[in-house]
């Protein structure tokens, strides 16, 4: 079993650390040929259950799961293209799924508690969350708790390719950022990252630069996709999306978090500075201005993680 053996011999994709522990109840696990895909719930709320899948250049087999049963899943996050509506055109957004390494059974502290099952996700509106027959708990509709960090563990190293700022629903005001991670030379992999603290988000949008290595710890958690119509008002389109929610960012370690520097890290290098497209983005008098990025003086810390970038690719 993957738990008997050191992290080093599981824990990194492609060179970079990539492994997350998750339980809960399994739900509408489907085989199709030899890819197995399904989600697993953790709270009473069923457009939050956390997707599983297999990459294409991944699939292992595994024995049957069985819906409903409590079940833990060592594996690794994926990241994935997924198109949709806004309202008014398509949008390609980046979505993030649990790929398994090792399907097997949870301990009662890897489990989602009853408090954690009955509180909805902080801040949610009531008429947005759904449930259905399936309820292992009894007791309250909603109650109060915090998710055991041993049910829902993400541990991510990567190359940043992307960040933007996050406001408020129906607000100007920045609550957090979205990182886009990068840990293979197709972008279209690369895996949402989001920090939702507003007295950080700006700090860490103008700081973070295109190329740096950074790490994570945090959960696998998804969020509804919404279309806007005429008047501005938002509706869920029923269609969410993967993504990784941390409470801090952190500089890679090169050797342990990051083992060698890829070559493809010099086409993120050559866009280094220009700021990000798509929407949700800060103005651009917020953010640092591409001609003044290069000449910007950084932290000891940044310069010698750029060092360190610097002189990988020189031996490239």
């Amino acid at each position: 079993m993957l738990g008997d053996k050191p992290l080093a011999s599981y824990g990194h994709e492609n060179g970079m650390l990539n492994v997350a522990w998750i339980s809960g109840f399994a739900r509408n696990f489907t085989r199709d040929g030899d890819s197995v895909s399904g989600f697993i719930q953790q709270t009473n709320d069923v457009t939050r259950m956390v997707p599983v899948g297999q990459s294409p250049r991944h699939k292992r087999t595994f024995a049957a799961i069985q819906n409903e049963e409590a079940v833990k899943i060592t594996g690794r996050v994926h990241g994935r293209f997924v198109t949709w509506n806004n309202g008014t055109k398509e949008v390609t957004e980046h979505s993030a799924f649990l790929d398994p390494l090792e399907v097997s059974s949870p301990s009662i502290i890897e489990m989602p508690s009853s408090l954690t099952w009955h509180t909805p996700i902080k801040n949610r509106k009531a008429d947005r969350i759904q449930q259905d027959d399936f309820q292992p708990f009894g007791g309250e509709t909603f109650g109060e708790g915090r998710m055991r960090d041993a049910a829902n563990n993400v541990v991510l190293a990567g190359i940043v390719d992307g960040i933007r700022s996050l406001r408020g629903e129906g607000q100007n005001v920045i609550v957090g950022v979205e990182i886009i991670l990068r840990q293979t030379e197709n972008p279209e992999e690369s895996i949402p990252v989001r920090m939702m603290n507003s007295k950080l988000a700006r700090i860490i949008r103008e700081e973070l630069r295109m190329g740096r290595p950074i790490m994570v710890q945090g959960k696998l958690r998804v969020r509804d996709l919404k279309a806007v119509d005429a008047d501005g008002i938002e509706t869920p389109t029923g269609q969410q999306v993967g993504y990784v929610w941390c409470r801090s960012i952190l500089n890679a370690r090169r050797g342990k978090d990051i083992l060698t520097i890829p070559s493809w890290v010099k086409d993120i290098m050559a866009r280094y500075g220009q700021a990000p497209e798509g929407g949700e983005t800060a103005p651009e008098e917020d953010a640092p201005k591409a001609a003044d990025a290069p000449e910007r003086a950084g932290t000891a810390a940044e310069s010698s993680i750029e060092d360190e970038i610097a002189s990988q690719l020189a031996s490239l």
